[in-house]
């Protein structure tokens, strides 16, 4: 009888153990806030870029971008990378839906997206002339399933309004 409940200990700890590997933990879970650093540690820092990102804007025109984060460091697993991004003014726009979501006004990765470190997303710049800001924090992931040994980025965009 000792013996089936230890084999049967066993069976339920090595089958809890399968599930928390397999899932992960909340590297991946594309909360949407500025907090990565939190959590997120590592001994450099990743660079943010933003392509397309217009230096003055027309009024109520919708800009592509794509943001990546950049690292010399490798994942060595499925999680890549995460972000989270929002503007003062406009409105952010998940172009690729499999990859971003956006949620209270941030957009974001989602858990399929956290396997990459270049997203696309759409900006469409307000009705009215006012400087805009855009704030975003990117991760670059090892993919070891933690939130050690990650780099961490942070940058701030600044755009005025067009003529």
């Amino acid at each position: 009888m000792a013996i089936k409940k230890i084999v049967l200990f066993l069976v339920i700890a090595f089958g809890i153990t399968a599930f928390v590997v397999s899932t992960g933990n909340s590297s991946n879970n594309s909360a949407p806030n500025f907090e990565c650093i939190q959590c997120h540690e590592g001994s450099g820092s990743a660079e943010i870029g933003i392509k397309g990102l217009p230096k003055k804007y027309i009024p109520n025109k919708t800009y592509k971008m794509t943001l990546s984060v950049v690292s010399d460091m490798q994942s060595s697993g499925d999680n890549a990378g995460g972000f989270a991004i929002e503007a003062s003014a406009g409105e952010l726009k998940a172009i690729d839906k499999k990859n971003t979501q956006a949620s209270d006004g941030i957009l974001t990765h989602t858990k399929e997206g956290s396997a990459l470190r270049k997203w696309t997303f759409g900006w469409k710049a307000p009705a009215q002339k006012i400087p805009v800001d855009i704030t975003v924090m990117a991760v670059a992931a090892n993919g070891d399933f933690s939130t050690a040994g990650d780099m961490v980025g942070a940058d701030g965009y600044s755009i005025m309004p067009g003529k």
